[in-house]
């Protein structure tokens, strides 16, 4: 038996029910930012499913990650609205301040990881960039380092 009392939670809340893989999936990257490859394993084992078909929903929605993602993931939409109106800028001004060589890449504190996306759908707000869940339309690369800096000093607390 594993000693993962975070996956065995998870498999309790849905019942060990391998119809509701998805679901534990979201709460095992609602937990550590990514879904962990021993943490795919346990889920695998325990509901009786190949790893594959963990690997295979994993790697499908665009939700899911494999690789670790920071606490607060930064989104920069570059679709054709934000893109005219300076997103892509934003986008690489951000990897610069954030220190991270690449799209998806996580700072040192493990808080940001950066990336861009084509649209959220808020065309109307370009440009557009989302800070985990919040969306922060017509803003700046200063803007958006703004309310960077506001969530370091809450996570310090």
């Amino acid at each position: 038996m594993h000693t993962q009392p975070t996956i065995d939670a998870i498999l309790t809340r849905w019942n060990h029910d391998r119809s509701n893989l998805i679901e534990m999936l979201q709460d095992v990257q609602e937990h550590y930012h990514h879904i962990p490859r021993p943490q795919a394993r346990i889920l695998a084992e325990e509901l009786d499913v190949p790893l594959s078909n963990v690997f295979h929903i994993a790697s499908f929605y665009k939700g899911f990650t494999l690789e670790p993602r920071g606490r607060y993931p930064i989104s920069v939409c570059t679709g054709t609205a934000c893109h005219v109106n300076g997103g892509t800028r934003i986008l690489e001004n951000l990897m610069h301040e954030l220190r991270v060589s690449g799209e998806g890449q996580v700072t040192r504190d493990r808080l940001f990881s950066v990336e861009s996306v084509r649209c959220v759908g808020c065309c109307g707000l370009a440009p557009v960039v989302l800070v985990g869940d919040e969306v922060c339309g017509r803003t700046s690369t200063t803007e958006v380092l703004r309310r960077l800096r506001k969530i370091r000093r809450s996570e310090r607390q």
